[in-house]
């Protein structure tokens, strides 16, 4: 009896251990996207993604002792959108890279 409950929770840390890896092996594999803007230099690139980035934070800000409502995922979406939504606005395009990098 007591075998066959460790042979179980081998199974299933096993298991979990192949859930957790199983994504990474797909991170690899997937094209990346980068921002392109004809006639841009580094530091245009630089200066237009931090002030992106602070608006995202900005849009997406709550007080610190409000209800928790809009936290972690959530938040992090948003973020992301009103980041690409700058960009866009600034003229720029996401495009895939041929190597996957």
């Amino acid at each position: 009896m007591k075998k066959g409950r460790i042979l179980v929770q081998r199974t299933i840390i096993a298991l979990g251990v192949l859930a957790l890896l199983a994504p990474l092996t797909l991170v690899g594999c997937a094209q990346q996207r980068q921002w392109a803007k004809r006639g841009l230099n580094q530091a245009e690139f630089d200066q237009d993604t931090a002030r992106c980035k602070r608006e995202a934070a900005k849009a997406t800000y709550q007080d610190p002792y409000a209800y928790e409502a809009g936290q972690g995922l959530e938040r992090t979406i948003t973020q992301e959108k009103v980041f690409e939504q700058c960009m866009f606005s600034k003229g720029y395009r996401l495009e895939s890279s041929a190597s996957g990098r």
